[in-house]
């Protein structure tokens, strides 16, 4: 038995830490953004085929200048998403996520793109002249908007430069977070020219105040993800972009930035192929992530067309998916994926009956409880058997306290008798940490939890602000202790240690999200009225 209370210390000990260690946070020193004119934009393909090795062109470090001021712009809006569009080089500058607040005192709807926190965040598609080196600017001079047959909100920007005459057609639902984009340039030369269609995600490093030692945000992983046919979901992130750029060709796919909560991501058209990359620019000063399509050659009067589909918003799983499928693991439930997807659907669908994510976790504890119900009925059983035969056990011991090696051989056949199982009482504590740790994936990838309240708390997915989660929590688990039968083997040093469990879990879980604390705290409810049942009922019965 000793050595399974020293298991039981240890599984415990391990899940907290893996817990607040799980992501390790890559955290690449922001570089000062430094405004250079939006030709040293380098997703491009600079050969013939999207086979070839891509390399970009190289450029001189920028010369420290102010920022300049922001040119003419356009809005793009639906009831949920507002984006804004540079005139002059047609990059999103700007986002704003309407049904978000910054943070839970700020009404200020939240924004991706920007500069918030110091870190420049872009996005932008085009054409650039093949092997030219040059970015096509498309110069918007006038916006059209009208709505579709469907219902849906079709935005129409237009401009000439260069000798191109250009459009870029914009369509969102009325609500949501998804844009279709379709960029269209007509030549206006006296030659062929061949143009490299492209996308990029911009941005110039990771701000490194993300919050508290304890705050999830700083768990979260932040960077780029990939999904080529060779991997479906890669993390590539900033780390390994600044010591290798990432380059592979492939059909369909995605390209994404994800962080706590939120994403942006282009998905192009699933039936082309295209080439998938990613790297550092000292030109410009900051990561670039995209792809380009095949070259296209127009000569006079020719068009150049490329649509995408851009994503700025939550995660999203049900919205995601029918973007792109494969698009909804960028809710990354981490490897208990196939306990978090279930539990996701469960708290959604608490949420559909109660109308409140404090009783929807309440109600997918529940849930858990009786999925484990049998397991955690025969560990009760178990544990009733273990006090009948407790007496039994001590004489045992007392008999044979000289002689170990024939004390364990007695005790073995003394369990194989009596059927008793000294691991079953020890089952409901291990049965519980992989759903511990799988909910605790679901709540930093639940985004409906950031800023929702219960009871007394307004942010489950912060911590609780009078700790009365915790301490309840501790309580629980004190009184679970008291309810399970120390067995007459137990170490003395090992039992003292376990009685400072509760003190323990209650400091920890005073830093944890609260969302992640309630779900401990009805887990360790329902177990003290499972351990009650059982201790008044009759082991025959069972």
């Amino acid at each position: 038995m000793d050595v399974i209370k020293t298991s039981l210390i240890f599984g415990i000990a391990v899940t907290l830490y893996y817990l607040l260690l799980q992501w390790p946070n890559e955290r690449p020193v922001a570089e000062n953004y430094i405004e250079k004119p939006i030709e040293e934009n380098f997703i491009v393909d600079s050969n013939d085929s999207l086979t070839d090795t891509f390399t970009p062109m190289e450029q001189p470090a920028p010369t420290p200048e102010p920022t300049p001021k922001v040119g003419p712009m356009y809005q793009i809006e639906n009831e949920d998403l507002l984006l804004f569009v540079d005139a002059k080089s047609g990059r999103i500058i700007r986002s704003r996520l309407k049904s978000f607040n910054r943070s839970l005192n700020d009404d200020n709807s939240l924004e991706l793109f920007g500069e918030a926190g110091g870190n420049l965040y872009l996005a932008n598609s085009g054409f650039y002249v093949t092997g030219g080196g040059k970015y096509l600017e498309p110069n918007f001079s006038g916006l059209r908007s009208e709505r579709g047959a469907d219902g849906s909100l079709v935005y129409t920007l237009f401009g000439e430069s260069g000798g191109f005459y250009y459009q870029r057609k914009l369509k969102l639902e009325e609500f949501g977070y998804s844009v279709v984009i379709e960029d269209s340039a007509t030549s206006g030369l006296d030659y062929e020219v061949a143009l490299t269609p492209y996308v990029v995600l911009e941005r110039n490093g990771v701000n490194d105040a993300r919050g508290g030692f304890m705050d999830p945000e700083r768990f979260a992983y932040l960077g780029p993800i990939f999904s080529t046919t060779d991997d479906v979901y890669e993390k590539y992130d900033f780390g390994d972009i600044g010591e290798t750029p990432f380059r592979k060709t492939s059909a369909g796919g995605w390209v994404a930035l994800i962080q706590h909560y939120f994403l942006s991501a282009w998905v192009p058209e699933q039936g082309g192929v295209y080439k998938y990359q990613g790297q550092w620019s000292s030109g410009p000063q900051r990561y670039l992530i995209g792809y380009t399509s095949p070259n296209i050659t127009i000569g006079s009067g020719g068009v150049a067309k490329t649509t995408n589909t851009l994503y700025v918003g939550p995660k999203y799983p049900g919205e995601l998916s029918k973007i792109q499928e494969d698009l909804s693991l960028t809710v990354d439930y981490g490897f208990l994926f196939w306990l978090g997807k279930p539990m996701y659907w469960v708290l959604e669908w608490g949420y559909e009956l109660f109308k409140n994510w404090g009783l929807a976790i309440i109600f997918l504890t529940v849930v858990v409880k009786l999925v484990l119900w049998p397991l955690a009925a025969k560990s009760y059983v178990s544990m009733g058997k273990m006090r009948i035969a407790a007496p039994k056990m001590q004489a045992i011991q007392e008999r044979y306290a000289d002689d170990k090696q024939k004390l364990s051989q007695e005790m073995m056949e003394f369990y194989k008798k009596e059927g008793v199982n000294p691991l079953g009482g020890c089952l409901p504590m291990f049965l519980q940490f992989p759903f511990f740790i799988a909910f605790y994936w679901v709540l930093l990838e639940t985004v409906q939890l950031r800023h929702s309240g219960f009871l007394w708390i307004d942010d489950l997915s912060a911590m609780d602000p009078y700790f009365v989660l915790p301490i309840l929590n501790g309580l629980g688990m004190y009184v679970s202790q008291k309810m399970t039968p120390t067995p007459p083997s137990a170490d003395p040093m090992t039992a003292q240690m376990m009685k400072f469990m509760p003190v323990m879990f209650a400091v920890v879980f005073a830093w944890f999200p609260s969302g992640l604390v309630l779900y401990w705290l009805i887990n360790m409810f329902v177990q003290i009225i499972q351990q009650w049942w059982y201790s008044r009922t009759p082991i025959t019965k069972h």
